[in-house]
């Protein structure tokens, strides 16, 4: 009984109608013809007055035309209007007007028409405008979560009170447990977003960073426990959705699962690591044995051969500089790499790292600046790195122009520069120098002996220093490196 009540009730209710194109002829036809019986059985039946109600009868139809025009658009109006002025004219042939009286209910029915007509025409016409506004509203809304059902990342979507607005399956299967549509981001399935599997204040998630200072996230990456136990890494995206005011109205948030793109980088890591290790212990032996030959030749004057072990003892070097950056690389994306600092003269440590370097390099080392200046830091680490951009500007300078290397003070920091006259870094690159296994190209596409590892080793080591690393460079004009480390407290 209840339910058929209600259903009832929202037949009737013109705001269930909106966005409902499905417009009635047959309720407003049979409502204003029942209201103008009931109206002429009242005023000939129980007031037995047929005059009594001529005002009343104008407001009340005045509403029926209004409601229908609302509810049913310019059709509704249109209809309740037609057996509107029917009835007045049934009144003036039924109450026997003539004279005067007919000429004023004819007039009075004409301008009332004339009214009723624009009345219900732009009501209905604002209805009926409404109404294909809010389905395709409706329409893009569906549209909209078709696509989203459809990717294969989880999306979450939520208002700007951060209540969720849309979630497709796949955030579901990814997070494991089931969002409901309306709830808020404070939701405890939402709140398992957090590192190493453990939950996160809801401040920290990224839908409630977003919703409150208006700026991205891209790509933070999270670790969940699921109810079965099992650990998924996800990398999380998040960005603030703007009106044209530029008011934050909502937020969008992707997810991937990189699970499987992690334990691949595992297992390459420990390739690597295990590799690198299997490979230092006969490189050490192969040095020593050749130390051990080249002792012999020189001994035995034979300086051809001698020469010889030079060269195999030079790229035995670089073999051995190539594991331990691979040894370095492997220790940097397990967390292992270790630092032991200390407090040493970074000027020293420059003028030791010239001499060594100078004897191989056919460029000419010039250090034009270099104050006593005093780092605590770890110094076979500051060797690594500046030989990395020293070596850097050797191998990238081909011609015989010098290097130019200075240090000194600024705002509470070491600063070293290395600058080089070589071919220069196109901007396009410059971003990408830093990251692992990326290498400079010149203008014929050539690259250069080496990996691509020395400056993501070096950026990572001036990172873990508290510093930082940035390049200038121009195409052709060569580039300089500079490396800031904050000074101890009592050397600023």
């Amino acid at each position: 009984m209840e339910s058929a009540f209600n259903t009832i009730l929202r037949y009737i209710n013109p705001l269930a109608q909106l966005g409902k194109r499905s417009y009635s002829y047959r309720f407003p036809l049979f409502l204003s013809v029942v209201v103008a019986v009931l109206l002429e059985i009242y005023s000939n039946r129980i007031l037995n007055d047929p005059d009594a109600v001529g005002m009343y009868a104008i407001f009340l139809f005045i509403a029926l035309i209004i409601y229908f025009s609302f509810r049913d658009g310019v059709r509704g109006g249109f209809i309740t209007t037609v057996i509107t002025l029917s009835y007045y004219i049934y009144i003036i042939v039924s109450r026997n007007y003539t004279g005067e009286q007919l000429v004023r209910g004819v007039e009075t029915v004409l301008l009332l028409g004339v009214v009723y007509f624009v009345l219900a025409a732009t009501i209905g016409w604002l209805k009926q405008m409404i109404d294909r506004l809010i389905e395709r509203e409706v329409d893009e809304k569906r549209w909209l979560q078709a696509i989203i059902q459809q990717l294969p990342v989880g999306v979450v979507i939520t208002d700007k009170d951060g209540k969720i607005t849309h979630v497709n399956r796949q955030i579901e299967t990814l997070l494991g447990i089931k969002i409901p549509i309306g709830s808020r981001i404070s939701h405890q399935s939402l709140l398992k977003l957090g590192k190493q599997g453990k939950p996160e204040a809801s401040s920290q998630n990224p839908l409630e960073k977003v919703l409150t200072t208006g700026r991205a996230i891209i790509s933070h990456e999270f670790q969940i426990v699921r109810q079965n136990g099992k650990k998924v890494s996800l990398q999380v995206s998040a960005s603030p959705i703007h009106n044209k005011a530029g008011k934050v109205i909502a937020a969008a948030e992707i997810i991937h699962d990189i699970t499987s793109q992690k334990e691949l980088e595992a297992r390459k890591d420990d390739f690597v690591n295990m590799a690198s290790h299997e490979l230092k212990t006969p490189l050490t032996s192969m040095k020593l044995y050749v130390d051990s030959l080249a002792l012999r030749l020189k001994q035995a004057n034979d300086d051809k051969a001698v020469k010889t072990l030079e060269n195999i003892k030079h790229q035995t070097d670089r073999l051995q500089e190539l594991v331990n950056d691979l040894l370095d690389v492997s220790r940097i994306q397990t967390g292992k790499l270790t630092f032991t600092k200390m407090k040493f003269r970074v000027d020293e440590l420059l003028k030791e790292i010239v001499e060594e370097l100078q004897a191989s390099a056919k460029q000419k080392l010039v250090i034009t600046h270099s104050p006593a200046i005093s780092l605590f830091a770890d110094r076979f680490r500051m060797y690594q790195v500046i030989t990395n951009l020293i070596t850097n500007a050797m191998k990238y300078s081909p011609g015989e122009k010098d290097i130019l290397i200075r240090v000194k003070r600024e705002k509470g920091n070491a600063v070293l520069s290395v600058e080089d006259f070589g071919i220069g870094i196109a901007k396009e690159q410059q971003q990408k120098i830093f990251d692992k296994l990326y290498q400079v190209t010149d203008d014929n596409e050539k690259t250069f002996p080496g990996f691509g590892m020395g400056l993501y080793i070096t950026k990572q080591i001036i990172t873990h220093h508290r510093g930082s690393i940035r390049v200038v460079s121009e195409k052709g004009k060569g580039s300089t490196f500079y490396v800031s480390l904050p000074l101890p407290k009592k050397s600023v």
